[in-house]
């Protein structure tokens, strides 16, 4: 819903409640059996205490409280203080009207006080006698909710009420193992593997999750895939800027040059990666080790990186002679503008799949996270109409929920993490709770995932963050372009050449710091980056891209006001030397002067000097990030992540983060692909694939991964005859064949070794079911070799 900023409603109360604690135990006040005291006590029902809530006239968030029938008042009675008890708790009285102050506060729960004494606020912790005691700073314990039961009106039905109808008090019907908080490139990816996991290991080892996007099911595809103009002003656009700028949202900007600034996020399925430039490098290898611990990089370079670029559909256009061509020339000219510049220009790196090599299939075209949330909301356990929206899918996905907070258990130390507080369309804070032990991934983007962070504690523990753990300092690295229009000499090589995108890293030579960079050029094809004005747009154009990479910059900042919302300060960092500068002035008249040899063209204009290159606004491309850093490799900088993801424990426990707000610093490339890299790592993290290990170095250990039930026997070249058991950590295990000659049935996720020789490999032979006779298996097997001391798996593919 486009447009839409949800505001909590703050409409005074009237009408009847039931008034709840806010925590996980959905706790409801009561009248005793006696009608003497007030309790907390579960409602398993649904049909527990009403109260009937009045506004005082005239008195702000003032109210009288009283039982359904009318009979009693909610009142407080005094009693001898006694162990830190401030001596007054709650009763039902006769005959008699309290005023009771009711506030909403920062978390979205509310407040419950005596005017005149708000320095005492109503806490949850004695079940039995629903005491005050002094407000704290977290509100812990201190929190309530005003629940009614309201029909909602009826929607039309849509793609989103087919595909996507759990509403946000349907999903807060159940527990979650993981709650992931958005939907694009981190939040997306992460539940795209995570499902892929409990696909493979199979529903009794599957986890519960759930994804909560705060927008709507706005684009069914990345942008480019749409029903779109034709020819927009004939410039070969993607017209990613043509969508994006009617759907993005506007930051509430202080203390900022608001001229440099151009950027804003999109709430909608899929989030920024339904509208994005779609160049995925990876980030260069030196300043990868610099920034990331060895461990770090080793295992974005040796692992994630490839799993990011196949899921991300990484492509290359087909390479014809004249364009090795043009490839060439720049290459041997580009070092020559910049001595150790280490210029080698190949096609960028492009997250689509141009054209499909079987006949008759649409390419995939872009990447998006929709397509794979999408297909799994049309898969087979789609629920039918009729019953509960994702009743029993290990993955949920419920759309127009914005969470507001985190729920705290201020009890613990640190503070963990029990849920997340969800302001509606409506304007009411809806509940969704954890199961014991489960996390929330904050994956709403770098503004809005340390918004809901700040938003679930007080001022002390605010500043904390950012003073002790260098949080909120929000930064986006410079790009540098130059644009030119230019004429073919032989206008029909035009369509000839076609559209070309080039990229290449470049070394500033003697600089001690920020030394690499990226360039892009773009021939002839459309840019995210604004062209400026041009003559004639229907000539072709050209563009180069320089991007720098940026320590985060400590005066911007994300604060929250009095009514909880973000402010934003970002301004540049960093400024590009005169190195830098000069380096990128120089490669940028070396290439067009190779593009106008090569491809025989006339350019309108060439960079006179170092100051011709345009400095692009902040946000332009929606790279600003570094608000919830990850530890990177200089220990003594302050951090909010460690190198899981996982928020420190001198802040809280039980969360993790997954957007661009992770980075230790802003990279020379694009971070798209890097955050997808992470948002897999942290998949495999939170949701372990079960690759177990023998129990002895003569053990074979299976393992079915495949997602389906299978039939395996294998070999017994050794002559031992011990017969197959489930690995203990199998849980629950497997069944095991009773003798050698069986074969095992392997359901998803099951675990089963055989004792063998330690010297020797053995055949696996593996049946999968018959797709066209249900109950049976093929007689074809597929033959594994299974080697001892080691773990065979059984997988659709590599995983």
């Amino acid at each position: 819903m486009p447009g839409l900023k949800p505001e909590f409603n703050n409409k005074p109360f009237s009408g009847r409640y039931r008034i709840r604690a806010l925590c996980r135990d959905r706790l409801y006040v009561q009248l005793d059996d006696n009608d003497t005291r007030i309790r907390l006590a579960a409602d398993t029902t649904g049909s527990g205490q009403q109260w009937s809530v009045t506004p005082v006239e005239g008195e702000r968030n003032t109210y009288i409280i009283k039982s359904g029938d009318g009979k009693y008042t909610l009142a407080w009675d005094t009693e001898n203080p006694n162990e830190g008890s401030i001596g007054k708790f709650l009763v039902p009285k006769e005959g008699i009207e309290i005023k009771w102050l009711i506030q909403r506060r920062g978390s979205g729960g509310f407040g419950i006080a005596i005017p005149q004494e708000e320095n005492l606020a109503v806490d949850f912790q004695n079940k039995e006698k629903v005491s005050f005691i002094q407000k704290d700073p977290n509100d812990a314990n201190q929190l309530w909710i005003f629940e009614n039961e309201e029909t909602p009106a009826p929607q039309r039905q849509s793609f989103q009420t087919e595909f996507f109808p759990l509403s946000v008090k349907e999903a807060a019907q159940e527990q979650y193992d993981i709650i992931v908080v958005g939907s694009g490139i981190g939040g997306g990816v992460l539940v795209h593997d995570i499902d892929d996991t409990n696909f493979r290991i199979g529903p009794k080892n599957a986890k519960k999750v759930l994804l909560l996007e705060r927008g709507s099911f706005t684009f069914h595809s990345h942008c480019l895939n749409t029903a779109r103009p034709v020819d927009l002003v004939k410039d070969r656009g993607q017209h990613n800027d043509f969508y994006f700028r009617r759907f993005w949202q506007q930051y509430d900007l202080e203390n900022t040059d608001e001229a440099s600034w151009d950027g804003g996020p999109m709430y909608n399925l899929g989030g920024r990666s339904a509208a994005w430039g779609l160049f995925v490098p990876r980030i260069h290898d030196r300043p990868l080790r610099n920034h990331f611990s060895d461990e770090v990089s080793g295992e974005l370079l040796n692992k994630y990186y490839s799993k990011a670029e196949r899921l991300m559909n990484l492509s290359f256009p087909q390479t014809s002679k004249i364009h090795r061509h043009v490839i060439d020339r720049l290459n041997a000219d580009g070092p020559a503008a910049g001595p150790d510049s280490q210029v080698q220009w190949n096609w960028a790196r492009i997250a689509s799949e141009f054209h499909s090599e079987a006949n008759f299939n649409f390419a995939q075209g872009a990447y998006s996270t929709i397509d794979k949330i999408f297909e799994i909301a049309q898969g087979k356990e789609n629920p039918d109409r009729g019953k509960s929206p994702g009743q029993g899918k290990n993955l949920q996905v419920a759309l127009d929920a914005e969470v507001y907070s985190l729920v705290m258990d201020w009890t613990q130390n640190p503070p963990v993490a029990t849920g997340v507080n969800i302001r509606t369309l409506e304007g009411d804070c809806v509940q969704i709770y954890l199961k014991q032990e489960g996390k929330v991934v904050l994956s709403a983007g770098s503004v809005n995932s340390p918004t809901i962070l700040l938003r679930s504690g007080g001022d002390a523990w605010r500043q904390n963050i950012k003073d002790k753990h260098r949080g909120l300092q929000l930064t986006d690295h410079d790009i540098y372009i130059y644009g030119s229009r230019f004429r073919y000499q032989n206008p029909a090589d035009r369509d000839r050449y076609g559209a070309m995108k080039l990229q290449t890293y470049f070394n500033v030579k003697d600089q001690p710091e920020r030394a690499i960079g990226l360039a892009n050029m773009s021939i002839d094809s459309s840019s995210f980056l604004p062209r400026g004005p041009g003559v004639d747009s229907q000539l072709p154009n050209f563009i180069m891209a320089f991007i720098l990479e940026c320590p985060l910059n400590d005066k911007n900042n994300i604060r929250i006001d009095d009514n909880g919302e973000p402010k934003v300060t970002i301004n540049r960092g960093l400024q590009a030397t005169a190195e830098q500068k000069d380096v990128m002035h120089r490669l940028t008249v070396s290439a067009m002067t190779a593009i106008e040899t090569s491809l025989n063209v006339n350019f309108n204009s060439k960079p006179a000097n170092p100051s011709e290159l345009f400095q692009a606004r902040l946000g332009i491309v929606a790279h600003e990030l570094g608000t919830l850093p990850m530890q990177g490799k200089d220990k003594n900088q302050g951090a909010c992540l460690d190198e899981n993801l996982k928020v420190l424990g001198g802040i809280c426990d039980g969360v993790y983060v997954c957007d661009l707000s992770i980075f230790p610093y802003s990279p020379e490339v694009n971070p798209s692909l890097t955050l997808a890299a992470f948002a897999i790592r942290l998949s495999r993290h939170l949701v372990d694939r079960q690759r177990f290990q023998p129990t002895s170095p003569d053990h074979v250990c299976v393992v079915n991964h495949s997602g389906s039930t299978v039939r395996a026997r294998l070999s017994n070249l050794a002559g031992i005859s011990d017969p197959p058991q489930p690995h203990p950590q199998s849980v629950p295990p497997g069944e095991a064949a009773a003798t050698l000659e069986e074969d095992v049935v392997f359901n998803p996720g099951d675990a089963v070794e055989w004792k063998k020789r330690a010297d020797l490999t053995e055949a696996l032979f593996v049946r999968k079911q018959d797709q066209s006779n249900p109950g049976q298996f093929v007689a074809q097997p597929v033959v594994l070799s299974a080697a001892p001391g080691g773990v065979t798996v059984i997988a659709v593919e590599e995983d």
